[in-house]
């Protein structure tokens, strides 16, 4: 790769054609026949699992690829027909997962047979979802309907904001101005983006609108007392292990407001706009680095190579072999994810990389969840599949990784943007993932009532903000809702929380490794472990109690140390 290239990914090697994708399309569904025939012949269930396990990975390796392929260019018919093609299958798969949830049911008394064993939680757990399923007519229908309804708005609400723009520049290239060193490029993008935002919020709304009403529908129909409970039984997290980490987040939104107040300092303002929350720190003498993607790929590799050698080799193998696509450009959707396809044991990041710290971090969060991806993939499918609280804790660790090799180089002085930006990207996981879980629970409980205009999603999205934010802000953002596409999620609601978990999760996890040389080993064992068991027992497999408010307010206080850092460094100004 030449310097300043930023690379596409490669697809190649998942299906090397459109005929090998069709062919993939076609095989699953006639395995979802084939398995339902062995169910309906009187099959045990050690002998469905091992087949179902099997086609659920080629189906989930034919999903990934074609919402993957589509998120580069959400403009291209051809990968939106192979997305809608998928969804179609996906009717006979959601059948069989029906059926299987069934046979299940009917076979309980060989959960006991050792063979069973390694899967015990995780059938557990299915059994427990097969209760809050409908009949099988109607769990078909609705499936059947969602693929011109829900699902249909969440593709809206992608093309709706990869496409829009102001002034010729996208809303992907005016949000990562927020990271710009030139405040007044900050200040202008942040009202081009808004205007953006307001040209389409008509339309954003009325997807969301939809999408909140069927998940409502849907789930009161299973039998779910609401959204929070469906959302925490996907998350395998107790209720009061959510309720001790939103209430030390409360607890120590003092410190993060403190923050905010020092950041302004910093900045030689007197409070703090919105369009200065990702501002770099400028200080004399030291200049604003920015990287390009080959530096941005050197660093993550020696932070990784420096926990183990395993983790070395993956992020070399990950950048080698056409992994990552990182270039920001029209009709690809913002942010950045990665994407596991299981059945190939391989996986794809994508970010939209600017060149700054952020984008750095941003890689090594994503090479961090794909990691742990390579963790799981030599298991059986259903022990691969772990709930994003415990895939956040992969890839926030790596963040760490990268965040102290980085701040190990520098001395007191030149740590100080780095300890900026560290603490920043706390205060969005934190105090921001308050305010959006807050939003979310204000929105489903309005939504019951009917249908919100853009304008009332704007004022919830403002009082969320004041209650999490408080006067550290001399403005607040309120059409957040209108870009940040967790909320266009049907299959999972309140996709907030777990960012949260895992940051805090992740803070604990480094710091009791430190020094140990066995804790690399017992790291992968822990990540391998994330699809069997609940958060809980992963945890206590760490020596933690996540329902103790204690353990979540111990990882705050790491925080609270650079943020006394930053105070100390503003006051000698």
């Amino acid at each position: 790769m030449n310097e300043g290239h930023l690379p596409h990914w490669d697809l190649g090697s998942i299906f090397s054609t459109s005929d090998d994708f069709r062919r993939g399309i076609d095989d699953v569904g006639s395995g979802c026949t084939a398995i339902s025939q062995m169910m309906d012949d009187g099959a045990s269930l050690k002998e469905v699992l091992g087949p179902y396990e099997d086609l659920m990975a080629r189906y989930e390796t034919l999903s990934a690829y074609a919402s993957s392929d589509l998120s580069t260019d959400t403009g291209d018919s051809r990968r939106l027909r192979a997305v809608t093609d998928v969804e179609a299958l996906g009717l006979s798969v959601k059948a069989l997962e029906q059926r299987f949830l069934t046979h299940l049911t009917t076979h309980q008394g060989e959960l006991s047979d050792e063979a069973l064993s390694s899967h015990a939680y995780v059938l557990g757990h299915m059994n427990e979802e097969a209760r809050h399923r409908m009949s099988g007519a109607e769990e078909a229908l609705a499936a059947d309907l969602n693929r011109s309804g829900a699902y249909a708005f969440e593709r809206l609400f992608d093309r709706l904001t990869s496409t829009a723009e102001d002034g010729g520049r996208s809303l992907n290239e005016l949000r990562g101005d927020a990271y710009s060193a030139d405040k007044d490029l900050r200040a202008s993008s942040y009202k081009r983006e808004k205007d953006a935002l307001r040209r389409i919020q008509d339309p954003v709304a009325a997807c969301l609108n939809a999408i909140k009403g069927s998940c409502l529908t849907i789930e009161a129909r299973q039998g779910w007392k609401g959204p929070l409970e469906h959302s925490l039984f996907i998350s395998r997290l107790e209720p009061g292990s959510l309720d001790a980490l939103l209430g030390a987040i409360e607890d120590s939104l003092g410190m993060f407001h403190r923050y905010l107040r020092t950041k302004a300092r910093l900045l030689g303002e007197e409070k703090l706009p919105w369009s200065d929350l990702f501002a770099p720190i400028q200080l004399p003498g030291l200049e604003n680095r920015t990287y390009s993607f080959d530096e941005a790929r050197e660093l993550v590799e020696d932070a990784f190579s420096s926990f183990s050698p395993r983790l070395g080799a993956f992020a070399m193998k990950a950048f080698g072999s056409g992994w990552i696509d990182a270039e920001p450009r029209p009709g690809k959707v913002g942010g950045a994810y990665d994407v596991a396809f299981p059945s190939v044991g391989e996986s794809r990041v994508l970010t939209n990389f600017t060149g700054d710290w952020s984008s750095v971090s941003t890689l090594a969060h994503e090479l961090g969840h794909a990691y742990h991806d390579s963790q799981v993939a030599g298991l059986p499918y259903l022990l691969g599949v772990y709930p994003m609280t415990l895939a956040e804790t992969a890839s926030i660790f790596s963040e760490q990784l990268l965040f102290q090799r980085e701040l190990s180089r520098r001395d007191e002085r030149s740590a100080i943007p780095l300890i900026e930006s560290f603490v920043s990207d706390t205060t969005q996981v934190c105090v921001d993932i308050l305010s959006r879980y807050l939003f979310e629970s204000r929105l489903f409980e309005k939504r019951r009532e009917g249908e919100l205009s853009a304008q009332e999603l704007s004022a919830l999205m403002l009082s969320a903000q004041e209650d999490s934010y408080g006067d550290a802000l001399c403005d607040k953002h309120e059409l957040m809702w209108a870009v940040k596409g967790h909320y266009y999620s049907l299959d999972f609601s309140f996709y907030n929380y777990p960012y949260a978990f895992g940051q805090l999760f992740a803070l604990g996890l480094h710091a009791s490794g430190q020094g140990d040389p066995s804790f690399p080993a017992r790291y992968d064992q822990l990540l391998a472990s994330t699809g069997g068991m609940s958060c809980e027992a992963v945890a206590a497999m760490a020596g933690i109690d996540i329902t103790d408010k204690a353990f979540w307010l111990s990882g705050l206080d790491v925080v609270g140390e650079y943020v006394r850092r930053l105070e100390d460094f503003a006051s000698h100004m």
